[in-house]
């Protein structure tokens, strides 16, 4: 059960910190920012899942709300732009109130643009009361597993001639759980690029990014990644655009090796790759975007993973006011040995949306999930959302005068 006295008072602490924080950075964009607006809003969204835990021999039900306020400011100036972002979700769940949750997050965003130069800045902090893993390796939900992340980021990149820009980027991250189900953990990564543009339709960029990643709990594992990467753009049409990427990435990781009653950590060297594609259709009533990866890389745990993924989405805007939607992805994962680590999983989902008022909308799904892991059995889900949204018509300072 969530103790939600300390989970209200820190929550609210961690936000009243978070807020006096960004207030700090961003104060100065916004005292000389030409042109500042005020944007927020609130949504409340209605969600059942028969199956919510994917849980092949012991389905468990879920319904309940989730009630989600939001704002934002952004000041530009002529050659700045800042973004100030804050967010809460409050999940209740009366039949399963282990999965009660109230998150927060905050970020705030500086980009400045010179002649021939582009610098960007970011920085975030987020709190979540429970924590779902169902994108990541162990496809596993786990109950009141509270996290604390902050992470930063930046970039610039310099135009070097008409065709030409290169750059430096960099970001650095540090998470940390309360159960012993996940470890903490701080990771870094920064790397050069450039790109070229050959003609009118193709350009090519390349990169090359050097991460570590420290597990602060538990054994220490240390990963050092190095990857290089090349992509290719190409236009079709003016509606119909493409890219393939490749790449290859070095690593030094530590690794898990049971010895006996206990466990030790072992240090191994792999050569892995990755390689993918993109398309996207976008016509004034239409859009559709398709995705495949293939990647050989060790994950967090230090164990080299093998996985293949597809996703597509699409959109289609059926009346001025009313869209329709259908989003689905595919993840299959093997260790490199066929060992452990294996996931078959998919999602479904179509919906509809109705702009019904000039600042409200609504939208319903349904969603439908299935995953197969090793050791277990095949598992399914389903399940929908309802939501309804109010966006706060902006305000700027002088407006309305």
């Amino acid at each position: 059960m969530v103790d939600w006295k300390k989970s209200l008072v820190s929550s609210a602490t961690g936000v009243g910190l978070a807020a006096a924080a960004l207030i700090g950075v961003a104060a100065p964009g916004v005292a000389f920012g030409a042109d500042w607006h005020l944007n927020s809003g609130i949504t409340e969204e209605f969600t059942y899942d028969d199956n919510y835990r994917l849980d092949p021999s012991n389905q468990q039900s879920l319904w309940g709300f989730n009630t989600r306020p939001h704002v934002g400011i952004e000041s530009h100036a002529p050659r700045t732009d800042l973004y100030l972002n804050g967010s809460l979700n409050y999940g209740y769940f009366p039949d399963t109130t282990s999965q009660n949750s109230f998150d927060q997050s905050a970020d705030v965003t500086l980009n400045h643009r010179a002649t021939r130069d582009t610098l960007g800045v970011s920085a975030n902090v987020s709190h979540e009361t429970t924590r779902s893993t169902e994108a990541f390796d162990t496809g596993t939900n786990f109950t009141d597993a509270s996290r604390i992340g902050t992470g930063a980021s930046g970039s610039w990149s310099h135009v070097l001639t008409e065709r030409m820009s290169a750059g430096l980027g960099a970001s650095a991250s540090y998470v940390t759980y309360d159960t012993n189900a996940l470890d903490d953990y701080r990771n870094f990564s920064g790397g050069p690029f450039i790109s070229y543009v050959l003609t009118e339709k193709d350009s090519v960029s390349f990169s090359g990014t050097y991460s570590r990643y420290d597990r602060l709990t538990g054994l220490s594992l240390t990963s050092d990644y190095v990857v290089g990467k090349g992509t290719w753009s190409h236009v079709f049409t003016p509606q119909l655009s493409g890219s393939v990427s490749g790449g290859a990435n070095y690593t030094m990781t530590d690794e898990d090796v049971q010895n006996g009653p206990s466990v030790v950590s072992t240090t191994s060297n792999n050569v892995g790759y990755d390689a993918g594609a993109t398309i996207t259709y976008t016509e004034e009533r239409a859009s559709l975007s398709g995705t495949y990866t293939h990647t050989v890389v060790p994950s967090g745990l230090g164990r080299v993973q093998e996985r293949n993924s597809v996703g597509l989405f699409a959109n289609y805007r059926a009346t001025p006011l009313v869209s329709v939607g259908f989003n689905t992805s595919f993840i299959q994962q093997d260790s490199a040995d066929n060992t452990s680590g294996g996931r078959n999983f998919v999602t479904a989902e179509p919906s509809l949306s109705w702009n019904f008022l000039p600042d409200w909308s609504a939208r319903i799904a349904y969603r439908f999930r299935t995953q197969e892991q090793s050791g277990e059995g095949r598992a399914y889900s389903n399940g929908g959302v309802a939501s309804v949204s109010w966006r706060l018509p902006s305000w700027s300072p002088g407006q309305g005068k």
